[in-house]
């Protein structure tokens, strides 16, 4: 019997460039020069911006993707693939994707996987995508109701964040980006909650100089628990606040409430279910922001608990969810389905 130890070299990955400002998909451009071919997925939604972005890069791949999270699916992957097979790309090609969460972590996880990894430009259009979404390496696709069940973490080679298509995004997806805002600030950096109290009036009216440094603060906090913790060990999991209680509203509406709008509403529950010593000061944030606060009526507690179970953080039948002890500081609890029931009077 011989055994034989294999230690892979350490990666030289160094690093993803984000790049925040008004005007910063522009710079799209200069990130293509050392490869054989770009290949180009948009949301068919924003294709008007994506035309724009496209005609400063000559010949490339055009792949237009339906909006909508159903696109998070191993169906659109594979034609996806298809696609950019019967274009002759190869490792030497660059993916870059522009628009939303979905179409961040769609791309991201086509090019972790095409050829065994092809380096990606992430260039988020939301609010959502720009402090969320596109940070971290997080890709993922979903499988049924389960949101998120199949990804990699793979860093993108950059992140390009243009502040300046926040002037145009709909009220409703500004207010569900703001919930991913919350969530870090109330997780991680209280000056940030604090300073988003005072300016949220600028915020909502689109002040620019505002709003590029509310992106900035928030993608620097989410950052720095990125690089002390990639692979949801430890620190990482705080940022799932609002996520295993929201997840499950997400699944049970068939992907009709919104990402951010779920998050909202799972943040509120998921407080309910703990000791948050300044809940009232977020759900009153929250409401400010324009955000639902409570789970549907036509969902049933137990639908919500089982879709909960498959979530990727459950162990031994328990379900763990990351709250505030209070602002700045969060931790992780474990649930129970009878403290869970509590929320159903």
């Amino acid at each position: 019997m011989h055994t034989l130890t294999l230690t892979p070299p350490a990666r030289s990955n160094t690093g993803t460039v984000i790049q925040i400002g008004s005007g910063a998909l522009m710079l799209a451009k200069n990130l293509t020069r050392k490869y054989d071919r770009v290949a180009f997925l948009f949301d068919v939604g924003i294709e008007l911006i994506a035309e724009k972005v496209m005609s400063t890069l000559g010949d490339c791949v055009r792949i237009p993707v339906r909006s909508g999270d159903a696109s998070k699916s191993l169906t659109e992957v594979d034609r996806i693939v298809s696609v950019m097979l019967e274009a002759g790309c190869t490792r030497k090609t660059l993916l870059i994707c522009i628009g939303g969460g979905m179409v961040t972590d769609l791309g991201g996880f086509v090019a972790s996987v095409f050829m065994r990894g092809i380096p990606c430009v992430l260039a988020p259009t939301t609010l959502l995508g720009m402090v969320d979404a596109a940070i971290g390496g997080k890709t993922a696709v979903n499988v049924g109701t389960t949101k998120n069940m199949i990804g990699t973490t793979t860093h993108p080679e950059s992140v390009l964040i243009d502040t300046e298509l926040l002037q145009s995004l709909p009220d409703s997806q500004l207010a569900e980006g703001l919930s991913e805002v919350i969530k870090i600030a109330a997780m991680l950096d209280k000056p940030l909650f604090e300073w988003l109290e005072n300016v949220m009036p600028q915020i909502l009216k689109r002040q620019p100089d505002i709003l590029e440094e509310c992106v900035v603060r928030a993608v620097s906090a989410k950052v720095n628990i990125v690089q002390t913790d990639e692979h949801d060990q430890k620190e990482r999991l705080l940022l799932n606040f609002g996520h295993t209680v929201g997840h499950a509203v997400e699944a049970l509406s068939h992907y009709k409430l919104s990402h951010g709008n779920c998050v909202s509403i799972g943040m509120t529950a998921e407080m309910k279910l703990s000791d948050c010593k300044d809940s009232s000061r977020i759900e009153k944030f929250l409401q400010q922001a324009g955000l639902p606060l409570a789970i549907p009526s036509s969902m049933q507690p137990k639908d919500l608990w089982n879709v909960m179970l498959s979530d990727k953080k459950n162990e031994n039948g328990l379900v763990k969810i990351a709250v505030p002890k209070h602002l700045g500081e969060g931790i992780v609890l474990t649930l129970t389905q009878e403290k869970f029931l509590t929320l159903f009077p």
